[in-house]
């Protein structure tokens, strides 16, 4: 959806006058095999060398995306968890979105239920992944570097930094807490269930508050760093990007996302991003032609 009174020519023009482009992670910086194609490495240092702010914002952890950010643009604030927690370059807290207080006191009491018996969950803070298990069981897309990880005897005290939950176990299990949790937080909450990549009875239960996402993230940046909405980009490849890219002043697609995201983007790239696709609309903001 395109903002009221705005139309892609007007949108498109904006290209030239950027000052911050906001990126997507898996799928858009990244290859397949987590790596960044030295096309979209060429692009971004025009795009710096322009005097263009370079944001990450992914649903990864803050510790895993700053193994690529700190390369990139080290001083550039960091969107994870998909707008939860917003750090500064320097690690500092720019701002953090935490659950509900009575979170805690839904998930103490489901844990003496026999459903709750076999689940675990782990707690997603500013500090980093408070979990009772040595190693606690987590998506893959959330596995975090070793110094991210905490292992605590009690997840009390940590309930009121909370940004993100994510509990695990078989299916019985998982659907009653995410039944409660909609009866009892259901409006405040947003609650994403999936089965394990394993094909086990093992199933994931995402929570995180309703109204954040990466635009809220993208909001904060910008206010930080003083720039205005319609002097911001996005570029992104799935459904999760697709508030970001309805909220900057220009945004792109990606060739290879799906639907959600291209049908909102205003440009889509000519490549993937296993073939550097991104670097397609980063050119475009440093004034270099985009390759075919």
């Amino acid at each position: 959806m395109i903002r009221l009174f705005e139309t892609r020519s007007i949108r498109r023009k904006r290209l030239r006058r950027v000052r911050c482009v906001f990126c997507d992670l898996d799928g858009t910086l990244l290859t397949d095999h987590n790596s960044i194609h030295e096309d979209v490495k060429a692009a971004i240092a025009a795009v710096r060398s322009a005097g263009i702010r370079i944001v990450i914002a992914s649903g990864r952890t803050d510790g895993f995306i700053r193994l690529y950010s700190s390369v990139l643009d080290p001083s550039s604030p960091v969107i994870s968890l998909n707008g939860a927690l917003v750090k500064r370059g320097d690690g500092s807290i720019l701002t953090s979105h935490p659950l509900p207080d009575s979170i805690a006191a839904v998930l103490d009491d489901f844990q003496f239920t026999p459903d709750g018996a076999a689940l675990t969950w782990s707690l997603f803070t500013p500090e980093g992944i408070m979990s009772l298990d040595e190693r606690p069981l987590l998506p893959r897309y959330l596995r975090a570097c070793e110094e991210e990880m905490h292992r605590v005897s009690d997840l009390t005290p940590y309930y009121p930094q909370a940004v993100s939950i994510c509990a695990v176990g078989p299916y019985r299990s998982v659907q009653r807490l995410n039944v409660t949790l909609a009866r009892k937080l259901g409006p405040r909450l947003k609650r994403v269930m999936y089965q394990s990549g394993s094909g086990k009875d093992r199933y994931y239960l995402e929570i995180s508050l309703k109204r954040v996402n990466k635009a809220t993230g993208v909001r904060d940046v910008l206010e930080e760093l003083n720039i205005p909405r319609t002097r911001s980009a996005a570029i992104g490849d799935y459904t999760n990007d697709v508030e970001m890219c309805t909220f900057v002043g220009v945004s792109a697609g990606m060739k290879n996302g799906n639907n959600a995201v291209r049908e909102q983007a205003d440009i889509i790239t000519h490549r993937t991003n296993n073939d550097g696709g991104a670097a397609d609309f980063l050119r475009m903001l440093s004034g270099q032609r985009p390759a075919r």
